[in-house]
């Protein structure tokens, strides 16, 4: 039986045909009010959205799924798109191979007793920290994922399982997306990302960048769909390795208004900033009567109430890289020398800061079910894998050293994506990533075991490459 899963588009263009105009500070419209800074701020109630300068800009999800964004020029600029957040059906046949070669998640993450009420951290934006390949076909993307519990157990073993209604939302969040590579191709778990027109950068278009891209958005599970991704910075990466120089670091902040339940995401990078509201009365009216209607999900779904109940306790620190194809734009096959390349040397989120409702200070331990865990988070599947979904490395190991099959040709890439994730979890470790120390700034850190690829990716080492010609060394 096909498996039924939903998509929302987020129907928004690179060239937003939809901008209104330019229009003077004072001027008047007879269906949104006077256009000046405090403009959202009027529709929306958040004072948080006002803008003051050609430095800052803001967007506004209204309850009814509409998109408003502002400007700090000196004309204001508003753009508006009616009706971005669409719901449609879609289905899953069969085992459902993946659109794409190879899909991977890691990254630690925590878990709260009660809602947090502000999450803020710093990524940075090195040249040094880009991943040595990426491309048209390639997406890496650090990100912090804020969902509303941990979804483990309600994960399926398939492809197929793993796009189905049982996680549409619980798997879904607002992010933060940093990324190198390519955002408009299907990766499987979510749809393609057009972000907002930046006012920051000149000729904004689908052609690769070679440099960071980073901008909020929020989006349902597991590819069933996104809002409009916000504005986004792009930079080709500081050459300022300490971190001390302004261009080094994006800042990021979650506000989570609960008694107005709306989300607030605030985005800051060398002087300038960008925020992005969205109210859960959207999902209460928009999403969940048509859900419930079409059968994918029930009334006393537990994902339901996590809607209702405006419930919000899960942060993720994640990476992702995917290659949508096994060739390189070349089209020569990915060799296992090339694999490792998509990966860069280390990841780092910094000056991780929490609050969470009902508790007293910064990072307070006793908040959280869970502190930030290395081993949590992980996720793995693509055509490399056949149907088959990955959602720990010691299940990814059993498999590989029971299962697979050796001869296989796809075997050597098996066995230096088990290396990659070895040695990522044990660089995360080693960095002193869980360690909780309460009222101090936490981190997590990420990237290959001291800063070195592992034998098992490299062509030359001896047992690799008896592998790779077919022989086995042990």
């Amino acid at each position: 039986m096909p498996i039924k899963f939903f998509r929302v588009h987020a129907l928004i263009s690179a060239i937003l045909p939809f901008i209104i105009a330019a229009i003077a500070g004072c001027a008047q419209t007879a269906s949104h009010g006077t256009i000046d800074g405090k403009y959202l701020v009027a529709l929306s109630g958040l004072p948080q959205l006002e803008v003051k300068t050609p430095n800052e800009t803001a967007i506004w999800i209204t309850p009814d799924g509409d998109a408003i964004s502002i400007v700090g020029d000196e004309n204001f600029t508003i753009s508006y798109k009616s009706h971005a957040f669409v719901v449609t059906v879609e289905q899953c046949e069969g085992e459902g191979l993946p659109p794409v070669w190879f899909r991977f998640y890691d990254g630690p993450n925590m878990f709260a007793k009660a809602n947090f009420e502000e999450i803020t951290f710093d990524m940075p934006v090195v040249k040094s920290g880009l991943p040595a390949i990426f491309n048209q076909q390639s997406k890496w993307d650090q990100m912090g994922i804020f969902q509303p519990i941990p979804v483990f157990s309600d994960v399926a073993p398939t492809f197929c399982g793993f796009s189905g209604p049982k996680t549409i939302w619980a798997n879904g969040g607002h992010n933060f997306e940093l990324v190198a590579g390519n955002t408009g191709f299907d990766t499987g778990d979510a749809t393609p990302v057009t972000v907002w027109n930046s006012p920051w950068q000149n000729e904004f278009d689908d052609t690769l960048y070679k440099g960071w891209m980073v901008y909020p958005m929020m989006a349902l599970g597991n590819g069933n769909g996104a809002l409009p991704a916000g504005y986004a910075f792009r930079t080709p990466g500081s050459m300022d390795n300490t971190l001390a120089a302004k261009d080094s670091m994006v800042h990021c902040k979650y506000t989570v208004l609960n008694d107005k339940e709306i989300m607030l995401l605030e985005l800051s990078y060398n002087g300038a900033t960008t925020k992005y509201a969205v109210p859960q009365k959207l999902f209460k009216d928009k999403f969940l009567p048509l859900v419930i209607a079409s059968g994918a999900m029930a009334a006393d779904d537990k994902q339901v109430a996590q809607v209702n109940d405006f419930m919000w306790r899960w942060m993720l620190f994640t990476t992702t890289c995917t290659i949508q194809k096994p060739t390189n734009p070349d089209g020569k096959l990915i060799s296992i020398d090339e694999l490792k390349q998509y990966f860069p040397m280390t990841t780092k989120y910094l000056n991780i800061k929490t609050k969470v409702k009902g508790y007293d200070g910064i990072n307070n331990p006793a908040a959280f079910e869970n502190t930030l865990e290395c081993g949590l988070g992980m996720e793995l599947f693509g055509t490399l894998f056949d149907f088959r979904l990955f959602t720990d490395v010691q299940g990814y190991s059993k498999w590989l050293a029971t299962e697979a099959d050796k001869k296989d040709p796809r075997y050597a890439h098996w066995r230096c994506v088990e290396a990659i994730m070895r040695s990522r979890e044990e660089r995360c470790k080693a960095e002193h990533s869980e360690d909780a120390v309460a009222g101090a700034p936490w981190h997590s850190i990420n990237g290959y075991l001291n800063e070195q690829y592992p034998k098992e990716c490299d062509c030359n080492d001896p047992e690799t490459k008896a592998i790779i010609a077919g022989l086995r060394s042990k």
